[in-house]
């Protein structure tokens, strides 16, 4: 009986790691490339690579609608049953962004649990600071913690007005959408 037990978790657990490993994960990349179009998002000149695990995607160039916002060097895309994230890092934003923040983000990280659903959870880090954010899919709602670096602070404070001053001493931002 406990080898009946044994055999077939171990048939489980192998049929769910060939699953992520063989996931059709360009076709997954492709397909959501066609669905961001609908929104005249536009992701081009990117080099893509399956690593088993992982999508790696090089120096994509991000348009939205035909106005270059962003170029990204090196971003991991990573699709497992139970948890999801993708991980950027160097990120250029364009010129036109830079009399509203700064334009370097060294890492952006987007996370996607199924053991909390609703939300998904957002860290960054760049030449404006570091922040945390918390986006709650059902309510349609964004919170936002910022940690705003001294370039930041300084030379963008028409930036900042939306956001309200924490009791650790950081910003917070709350929105609806």
């Amino acid at each position: 009986m406990v080898k009946r037990f044994l055999r077939f978790f171990a048939y489980l657990a192998f049929f769910v790691v060939a699953l992520i490993f063989f996931a059709p994960k360009l076709g997954m990349y492709y397909f959501l490339e066609n669905e961001l179009k609908a929104y005249d998002v536009i992701i081009s000149g990117e080099t893509l690579k399956d690593e088993g695990v992982s999508l790696n995607i090089k120096d994509g160039q991000i348009f939205v609608k035909s106005i270059e916002s962003a170029s990204i060097k090196e971003c991991d895309v990573t699709l497992l049953l139970f948890y999801n994230a993708i991980n950027a890092r160097d990120i250029t934003l364009s010129q036109s962004a830079k009399s509203f923040i700064p334009l370097k983000v060294q890492e952006l990280k987007l996370s996607y649990t199924v053991f909390n659903p609703l939300h998904i959870k957002v860290n960054a880090v760049g030449e404006f600071g570091s922040a945390q954010a918390q986006v709650n899919i059902l309510d349609r709602t964004i919170h936002v913690d910022l940690q705003a670096s001294e370039m930041m602070s300084k030379g963008y404070r028409n930036s900042l007005r939306e956001f309200k001053k924490s009791e650790d001493g950081g910003l917070t931002y709350d929105k609806t959408f």
